[in-house]
């Protein structure tokens, strides 16, 4: 905690036991990761497997896209040269409100990112050092373990991600690894999967890992996910504020039972809801924030609690207005999430 001499005091002789089962669990991992090695010489060949992109996009969609829609997406995204063209906003504003077709959305966020990058200023070129993808795939990060471990965690029912080791776990394992190497002052965090696991089912590894980088460094999402969390609790404390100054009954009976937004909304900051809520309404917010920045989150979050107000007033104590919020609430369905998400929320 206080830097890293501080362990030396503290350093114990381990038993003949604890040796051996260190070792062992170094051996195991050191095996799973030669074959992952293996595996990503596999993935490389089935990247483009049509059969692969179909799993991906395995989700009810929120707001299905009229084939009038899709044509205006189609020629916005031919448009030649589009990456230093500003289009109008207010057309891309009125396509995302008429909602997103899904086999393009990929390609839409791509889009998005370009438009944003093009009306402003980039904070990270002088910080962030630029290291090709397929370069830091080569190199070791302290992070393997806790990457590992969450990989199993990360969408567990999606038929993409669910087979241990699998291309979906493979490509997300190296988009982790990648960002714990650029970024050592984030390392990993738990959330990030999660993150990096909805922009993998709509791109390509590479392209995924492109965004990720957007969103973390252009949007400033890597500051909630710094080891000492100081932004996260600010950002906590401003969604208190928000309730307080908008759903102020709401804001009243949570306060009686000393329920703060930590207890519940600590996650749908660090996944951007994809730990918690379908995917379908994910990736609708996933279209808001590539469109208008990371305050899309506190805009769905106040949304989200004061559409549901009445319900959650009825809960009369601590356990029965968590568990609404955090396990009943995002699986009311997905009627009930469209009227929650509006282009201009």
């Amino acid at each position: 905690e206080n830097g890293p001499f501080v362990a030396v005091a503290t350093v114990r002789h381990r038993s003949p036991e604890e040796l051996r089962e260190l070792w062992k669990k170094a051996i195991l991992q050191q095996i799973l990761l030669l074959r992952m090695e293996k595996e990503n010489q596999k993935l490389q060949a089935s990247e483009n497997d049509l059969q692969n992109k179909r799993l991906k996009l395995d989700y009810e969609e929120i707001t299905p896209c009229l084939k009038d829609v899709t044509l205006v997406w189609e020629k916005m995204l031919s448009t030649p040269g589009r990456a230093k063209i500003k289009a109008d906003m207010e057309k891309i504003h009125a396509a995302i409100g008429q909602g997103v077709p899904r086999p393009h959305r990929g390609e839409i966020w791509k889009f998005s990112a370009e438009q944003y990058q093009l009306r402003h200023q980039v904070p990270h070129k002088s910080q962030l050092k630029d290291i090709p993808y397929k370069e830091l795939l080569k190199q070791l990060t302290t992070q393997q373990h806790a990457i590992l471990i969450d990989l199993g965690r990360t969408f567990p029912t999606h038929p993409y991600f669910s087979a241990q080791l699998g291309a979906g776990q493979l490509s997300l394992y190296n988009i982790l690894k990648a960002y714990s190497l650029l970024d050592p002052e984030v390392g990993y965090c738990q959330g990030l999967s999660f993150v990096a696991g909805v922009l993998l089912l709509h791109m390509s590894e590479e392209d995924a890992f492109k965004l990720l980088k957007f969103l973390m460094y252009d949007m400033g999402l890597r500051k909630q996910y710094r080891p000492d969390m100081v932004t996260l609790q600010i950002q906590m404390y401003q969604l208190s504020r928000l309730l307080h100054d908008y759903h102020r009954d709401l804001y009243d009976h949570l306060e009686e039972y000393e329920i703060g937004p930590s207890l519940y909304a600590a996650p749908w900051f660090l996944t951007m809801f994809a730990s918690q809520f379908p995917l379908g309404f994910v990736a609708r917010v996933f279209d808001l924030i590539f469109l208008q920045g990371s305050e899309v989150i506190f805009k769905v979050a106040l949304s989200l609690l004061g559409s549901h107000k009445p319900l959650i007033l009825q809960q009369e104590n601590l356990e029965s207005i968590v568990e609404f919020i955090k396990n009943t609430l995002p699986n009311l369905g997905l009627v009930q999430m469209e009227k929650t998400y509006k282009p201009g929320v």
